[in-house]
């Protein structure tokens, strides 16, 4: 499925990133996706973790729907299929958070997350009645929601906790009521994406009738993430390493930390540390190719093959270097702009590639492109 946000995305981030909602009305042109699909999705999970879920205003204890069976000496578990129907018959929703090396998931989240230049993290809801299975709340984190089969209605409000981050959800916040102003009331119809910023609050409602959608969430870093990681820098000031005594005693020093730590934040060589910190932690799901990659008698990739890059944020550090996909690479000119090619054209066809790139070899083109596969720089798409 491809998804083609009728959008610039430099508009986007100008006008709505981080702001305020907006719909992307069939944004998802082909649908191929059916129940079968989503049934066979939701059978590969595992239903005793905890991403495995069963809302019902609440969340259903495990020992309610999943029974603990001996497999031939290992314990393993299984679905209690009757009680499961039965909650999902009476308004229940069925989550499974985290989804990963599921094809049609990978290729939204993959999408969603090179419009947003973001990591992300999806999740299912399947539901099929009117119940509401969650209270309206604000999530910490952007939501594209994606709506695959069926309809959702969406009731959204304006935020008055701004920017929440992760330890900051709504359960924690019972003095914060939710605003009587509604900002936006919408039906999602199949195909459709909303986007919502994190702090915004929202009512996702069945409409009694199936309904199954994708919550991809974006995590770009914050600055208070950035804080967070210059305690690795804080021990090297001597005043951060000498007792305190009293306030009038530590004053200085304390003024000495303060010009010191300030002076760090603005150091672009810091920032760019932080940023290789969490790119190298950053990781974009991707099948195999065992067939083509594995196989030694193969040494550069057809011409009709397509291919993806294995990233949904592309930084050039000062040194020369780029980090795909967890791989810190030192490129020359021809490699990174092979990179930033295809991160502007995010599906493409390696004869479309070696024409665009015809003041090469094509035999080089073909071979550094097997190259950056075979190191999970790019993914070939079937």
């Amino acid at each position: 499925m491809i998804v083609n946000f009728n959008f610039n995305q430099r508009k986007f981030r100008e006008k709505f990133l981080y702001k305020e909602p907006y719909l992307f009305k069939k944004a998802i042109h082909k649908q191929e996706l059916t129940w079968n699909d989503v049934n066979e999705l939701y059978s590969r999970a595992d239903i005793s973790h905890i991403n495995f879920k069963l809302m019902d205003g609440y969340e259903v204890p495990k020992d309610k729907y999943v029974e603990v069976y001996n497999n031939l000496g290992v314990v393993e578990y299984k679905c209690i299929t009757s009680v499961l129907y039965e909650y999902l018959r009476n308004g229940a929703t069925l989550v499974y958070n985290r989804i990963k090396n599921e094809p049609f998931v990978d290729n939204i989240s993959r999408q969603v997350a090179s419009f947003a230049e973001a990591h992300t993290i999806t999740g299912g809801y399947a539901a099929f009645s009117s119940k509401s299975s969650y209270k309206s709340h604000w999530d910490t984190r952007d939501v594209y929601a994606v709506q695959l089969l069926g309809r959702k209605r969406w009731i959204l409000r304006k935020p008055n906790f701004e920017f929440p981050l992760y330890m900051q959800q709504t359960k924690y916040f019972s003095d914060i009521k939710e605003p009587e102003e509604i900002y936006m009331d919408v039906i999602l119809e199949a195909g459709d994406i909303l986007y919502i910023p994190r702090g915004w609050w929202h009512d996702p409602l069945p409409l009694d009738e199936e309904t199954f959608h994708l919550a991809v969430a974006t995590f770009a870093p914050t600055g208070f993430e950035y804080m967070q990681w210059l305690q690795n820098v804080i021990p090297s000031i001597l005043d951060c390493r000498r007792n305190f005594y009293d306030y009038e005693h530590d004053a200085k020093m304390i003024q000495n930390i303060s010009n010191q730590v300030s002076e760090i934040i603005k150091d672009r060589k810091y920032y760019e540390s932080f940023m290789m910190h969490h790119m190298v932690n950053h990781h974009v799901p991707s099948t195999l190719s065992l067939d083509i990659l594995g196989n030694g008698k193969i040494g550069q990739l057809e011409e009709d093959q397509k291919l993806c890059l294995n990233a949904n944020l592309v930084y050039v550090f000062d040194d020369g270097f780029v980090i795909i996909n967890g791989n810190k690479l030192n490129v020359d000119t021809i490699s990174l702009q092979l990179i930033q090619y295809l991160f502007e054209h995010r599906y493409s066809f390696v004869a479309d590639i070696v024409a665009q790139f015809n003041n090469y070899p094509a035999d080089k083109i073909k071979k550094l492109l097997f190259q950056l596969a075979l190191e999970n720089i790019i993914g070939l798409v079937t």
